[in-house]
């Protein structure tokens, strides 16, 4: 069989044999040189190889048939193309490889870092056993009221005519405060000063009467007997007389004394706290000494005051009489005032101020604390706060409730550290005879006088003694006592 190359295109076969590929990569695909099969004899020589196939073994050798124009120019782009793609795999393939080899590494280092680092220590939280003075203080807020106060209640109707004083005034016994406009009281003035001299009028008469029977009585008939005279009856007369008079005297000095009312004076020293009066105000009887905004007019002793504050009933046991009180009011940043407790009510009270958080009302004690040298400033009704100390120990050694650590919830004990760069610490035993929120008493001191506190036992801490309260050297796993408390104890809240 003989392959003839006779009517055939070499560039279009092999275009041919790209198959699938676009148009362009086609296009530059194109060889430089087309392979066009002659026939030739069997062996090529010259390095050849023979061919299975005699009929193509028979053929000339291949020779090459150059391209020509565009055709070399399109090969050559292909090739330079291809080149090209090859070497940007080749430095993709590179960096890929850098960077897996960089993550291995660095997962070596990391690992080996961790594995290095030391073993954590937390630096522990301390505090200190202090020597001092204990105290128990019980705050609570209240209201500023005067010791002793007045409220201005005129004794007649009628209205408003002056006003003499103004609110903040210091006024003393007798001043006028204001006076009240009533023509009705002129007028009883006015009636019963007539009937006062008419009556006195009718007793002139009935004394004159009196006077003539008596004369007449005296002297002799002539025939020598006595006149019958009346004169018990004249005498009664002027008894009558005078009782009229005497009570429209009476009824005049009453009528007098009630117009004089309408001059409304202080009955006591002190300042004018409240002042609602205006001039034209009417007074009616059912109004008594109060406005439609509040008494008409108040006076208070200012220099002495007295704040009432209400105590829970989980605290009123500790308090008594002659106690002593810090006194602040936020009115006035600067001003620290002292008091000391004068009364305490027996019988509990509850207010909207002492509700607790579920809405029923807390059972409270109303407390009278009475201040020592109240500050001119101060005015009733402004807000207090107090502190008031139920307990005061001298010369005693406390430490921190929050040091304080129990294993059984009935006896205590204190971790004293003893070496601050090792972090070791002791358990020492404490006895508490007094707390607060803050502080326990665990002791006077070992050096204290027999005469102070002489029932109180020696502290086991001295002033100035470290206390752990947590932290600490931890554990390889990181673990803690439990609560955090050191010492395996736990925490006293």
């Amino acid at each position: 069989m003989t392959h003839d190359n006779q009517g055939s295109d070499p560039k279009k076969d092999f275009l041919d044999t790209l198959g699938d590929a676009p148009e362009e990569t086609r296009v530059l695909k194109v060889p430089e040189v087309v392979p066009v099969i002659r026939r030739g004899p069997a062996s090529t020589g010259g390095g050849g190889r023979a061919h299975d196939d005699p009929a193509l073994d028979a053929c000339a050798p291949v020779e090459g048939t150059p391209l020509e124009g565009s055709d070399a120019e399109a090969y050559a782009a292909l090739k330079a193309k291809r080149a090209e793609r090859r070497r940007k795999k080749i430095i993709h393939r590179a960096i890929a490889a850098g960077i897996a080899a960089a993550v291995v590494i660095g997962g070596a280092v990391t690992i080996t870092a961790l594995n290095q680092q030391p073993e954590q220590v937390m630096e522990p939280v301390t505090d200190i056993a202090m020597l001092g003075t204990f105290s128990t203080v019980v705050d609570a807020k209240g209201t500023l009221q005067p010791l002793s106060s007045t409220i201005i209640t005129p004794e007649v109707t009628g209205q408003v005519e002056s006003i003499n004083v103004v609110a903040g005034q210091a006024v003393n016994e007798g001043d006028v405060l204001m006076t009240i406009k009533n023509p009705d009281l002129d007028r009883a003035v006015a009636e019963a000063d007539r009937a006062l001299r008419q009556a006195k009028s009718e007793l002139g008469s009935a004394q004159q009467a009196l006077k003539d029977a008596k004369a007449q009585a005296a002297v002799p008939q002539q025939d020598g007997s006595m006149p019958a005279v009346d004169v018990s009856s004249a005498q009664q007369a002027v008894n009558a007389a005078q009782a009229a008079v005497e009570s429209a005297q009476a009824a005049y000095d009453d009528a007098v004394a009630k117009a004089a009312l309408r001059t409304v004076k202080a009955p006591a020293a002190g300042s004018v706290v409240a002042l609602n009066a205006q001039v034209g105000t009417d007074l009616s009887d059912n109004m008594g000494g109060s406005g439609a905004t509040g008494p008409l007019m108040q006076i208070a002793d200012l220099s002495k005051m007295k704040v009432t504050i209400q105590v829970d009933e989980q605290d009123i046991a500790s308090v008594a009489v002659d106690q002593t009180a810090t006194i602040t009011c936020p009115a006035f940043a600067d001003l620290v005032l002292t008091g000391r407790v004068t009364a305490i009510a027996s019988i509990a009270s509850t207010d909207s101020s002492s509700m607790s958080y579920d809405g029923m009302g807390s059972p409270t004690f109303a407390v009278d604390i009475l201040i020592d040298a109240p500050d001119a400033r101060l005015k009733p009704g402004m807000t207090a706060e107090v502190s008031l100390t139920t307990q005061q120990i001298d010369n005693v050694v406390m430490v921190p409730t929050t040091a304080l650590l129990t294993d059984d919830g009935a006896s205590y004990y204190v971790n004293r550290q003893t070496d601050p760069e090792t972090q070791e610490m002791e358990r020492v035993d404490v006895e508490v005879l007094a707390k607060n929120d803050d502080f326990a008493v665990v002791g006077k001191p070992d050096d204290a006088a027999s005469d102070q506190n002489p029932d109180m036992p020696a502290s086991p801490l001295a002033d100035g003694d470290v206390l752990v309260i947590a932290g600490g050297s931890m554990g390889a796993d990181g673990s803690m006592d439990s609560g955090g408390a050191v010492g395996g104890g736990m925490a006293v809240m």
